[in-house]
């Protein structure tokens, strides 16, 4: 009887558990201004990053370029999702019929609209990494030494100089945009 009771008690104890977590929220919001997907959003970030250049890529990142990569972007892919949702809830205040006909009226518009933003600055992100491995290849081919010497930094100089050089041509294409 004193095992019957206790096996009793320990399956609903169970029962209580698992019910109450299952109707507990989700550890990670889904709402655009707190995006739990700025690290799955960086993770693709990064994945077409080194598929614009690997070479680039693997000079920028170093030894475990991808989650080096990922760990950077996150923070920037939070950002571009909470500065998409205000940019989209400001868009919905100013025009909400324009807002409903290009995202629709469904509770996920919001959604929509803020996942098209991420998605284009991605790719213009990728673009603009694209580019700028190309312009450094260029520049390393015309002069290797000359470019080893201006880029490369430490130890690591001829490893490193390429990395260097997307990095600081990104930044330099970057910065117009940031008095926008």
């Amino acid at each position: 009887m004193k095992r019957t009771t206790m096996a009793c008690v320990a399956l609903v104890s169970a029962l209580m558990l698992s019910a109450s977590l299952a109707s507990a929220k989700p550890a990670h919001p889904t709402h655009p201004e707190h995006p739990s997907q700025a690290a799955d959003a960086a993770a693709k970030q990064c994945a077409a990053l080194k598929k614009a250049d690997k070479a680039a890529f693997k000079s920028l990142y170093g030894k475990g370029a991808m989650s080096k990569c990922i760990k950077a972007e996150t923070k920037q892919s939070d950002a571009e999702y909470k500065n998409a949702a205000k940019e989209c809830k400001a868009e919905r205040a100013d025009d909400p019929a324009g807002f409903e006909a290009t995202y629709g009226d469904k509770k996920n518009a919001l959604g929509k609209c803020v996942s098209a933003k991420v998605q284009a600055e991605d790719a213009a992100d990728s673009e603009e990494f694209a580019n700028a491995a190309e312009e450094c290849k260029a520049e390393r081919a015309e002069d290797p030494e000359a470019f080893t010497e201006k880029y490369g930094k430490g130890k690591k100089k001829k490893r490193n100089a390429l990395g260097k050089c997307v990095s600081a041509t990104v930044k330099v294409a970057a910065e117009p945009l940031a008095g926008l």
